[in-house]
C-alpha cells in the first residue's frame, strides 16, 4: 500500500502541469513573446509548441548584422577536435532538424543527407520571407534591420518615418545640427528672436546637407519597402507592418489598406518612387519649451508624390498626427516638438524630384 502511494506521488510530480494550458492560453503567450527567434527556440521543446508557434499572429524579426555573427558551432578548422566533437555536432544537427520554424535550412546540403539544419550565416543573410516562411497566421509584423552604420553627428540627430502603399505615401524628415539645454538666462526672454531667426536665409552648404538627408532617408525607406514585398504576397492575413533599424533613426509602416494595396498592385509599379514634392522649414535655432532645450540647425522636411500636393494639403494634418518615434524616451518628444513648431514657420522650401 505504501509502495502504490510513493509511486502515485512520483506520478504527480512527474506530470508536466504546463500540458494543462489549454492552446488558447499557449496562443496569447507566445503572442507576447512575439520574438521569431525565441519562438523558434520554443518550438524546439515539444511538438505541441511547434504546432502552435505556427500560429503565432504577433511576430518581430530582428535580422542580424552579416559582419558581426557568430560562426557555427563546432566549426573549429582543427581536424582532431572536429573528430572529437563529431558526436556533439550529429546531435546538434538532429534537433536542428526538428527546429526549421525561422531558421533557414543550409542550401549547400546534398539532397541524399536525411537531416538538414540551419546557420547562422544563413539566417543573417536570408530574406525575411524565407526566414518567417512557417508562420502562417501572422497579424501584425515588426522587422529590425542593422543600422547602416554612419555615425556622424548629423545622423546622431535625424529622424525619419515613411508610409507606403504600392508606392510612397509620404515620408517626414525631422533633422538639426546640435541638441544643447536652454540657458538659464534665456528662459524668460520674449518670441521676438524667433521672428528675426525665421527670416534669416539658409545657405547653400546647409542646403546641400538637407538634401542628402532626404535623399538617404528616401533610399532607406525604398530598400525597406523592397524588402517586404516577398513576405506581403505570401502573409495573406497580415494588416500592419513596421520595419526599423536597430538604432531607431528610420521606419517604414504600412496599415492593413496599404498591405492589401500592396499585395494588390505589387507587379503594376516598376517605379517604387514616383515623382516627388518637397516641403521644408528650417530655422537656425529652435527653442523648445517643452524639452528645455535649443536645437541648431532645425530642419523639418515633408515628401509626398505630386499629385497628394494638388489636393491643397500643406502637409500640417501629417505632423499633427505626430512622428510616433520608437521609445518614450526625452529624445523622441524632442523630434515631435522640432515638427510641431516648425510647421508653424510662414517661411518654406520647396523643391520637387523625378521618378527613382
Amino acid at each position: 500500500m505504501r509502495r502504490k502511494m510513493i509511486s502515485t506521488t512520483m506520478l504527480i510530480h512527474e506530470e508536466d502541469l504546463f500540458d494543462r494550458l489549454p492552446d488558447a492560453i499557449l496562443l496569447t503567450i507566445f503572442d507576447k513573446l512575439q520574438d521569431a527567434k525565441s519562438l523558434s527556440i520554443s518550438s524546439s521543446l515539444c511538438k505541441r509548441f511547434r504546432l502552435l508557434t505556427t500560429q503565432t499572429q504577433h511576430v518581430s524579426l530582428a535580422i542580424p548584422s552579416q559582419k558581426y555573427h557568430k560562426p557555427l558551432p563546432f566549426s573549429s578548422r582543427n581536424k582532431f577536435v572536429r573528430f572529437f566533437l563529431k558526436p556533439f555536432q550529429f546531435v546538434y544537427r538532429q534537433i536542428s532538424q526538428w527546429n526549421q520554424i525561422c531558421m533557414p535550412c543550409d542550401n549547400t546540403q546534398k539532397k541524399s543527407d536525411s537531416y538538414s539544419y540551419c546557420t547562422c550565416s544563413s539566417y543573417a543573410s536570408s530574406s525575411p520571407a524565407e526566414i518567417l516562411r512557417n508562420f502562417t497566421e501572422i497579424k501584425e509584423l515588426e522587422i529590425r534591420v542593422p543600422s547602416n552604420g554612419g555615425g556622424g553627428d548629423s545622423d546622431s540627430l535625424l529622424k525619419w518615418k515613411g508610409e507606403f502603399g504600392s508606392q510612397l505615401k509620404n515620408c517626414l524628415v525631422v533633422g538639426g545640427i546640435s541638441l544643447s539645454p536652454i540657458r538659464n538666462d534665456r528662459i524668460d526672454n520674449s518670441d521676438a528672436p524667433i521672428r528675426e531667426l525665421e527670416l534669416q536665409r539658409m545657405t547653400n552648404e546647409d542646403l546641400k546637407l538637407r538634401i542628402v538627408w532626404i535623399i538617404s532617408s528616401l533610399i532607406a525607406a525604398s530598400a525597406r519597402h523592397c524588402l517586404l514585398e516577398e513576405v506581403i504576397k505570401e502573409k495573406k492575413l497580415l494588416n500592419k507592418v513596421v520595419i526599423m533599424d536597430d538604432i531607431g533613426q528610420g521606419k517604414v509602416c504600412m496599415n492593413g489598406e496599404e498591405v492589401e494595396e500592396m499585395r494588390r498592385d505589387a507587379e503594376v509599379f516598376s517605379s517604387k518612387m514616383p515623382a516627388l514634392k518637397v516641403k521644408m522649414w528650417y530655422s537656425p535655432e529652435l527653442e523648445l519649451p517643452e524639452g528645455g532645450c535649443v536645437m541648431k540647425g532645425a530642419t523639418l522636411v515633408v515628401v509626398k508624390p505630386v499629385e497628394e500636393w494638388s489636393k491643397g494639403d500643406d502637409g500640417g494634418d501629417l505632423v499633427a498626427k505626430g512622428f510616433g518615434f520608437a521609445g518614450d524616451g526625452k529624445e523622441e518628444k524632442v523630434f515631435d516638438e522640432v515638427a510641431r513648431e516648425l510647421v508653424k514657420l510662414e517661411r518654406s522650401y520647396s523643391l520637387e524630384m523625378n521618378s527613382f
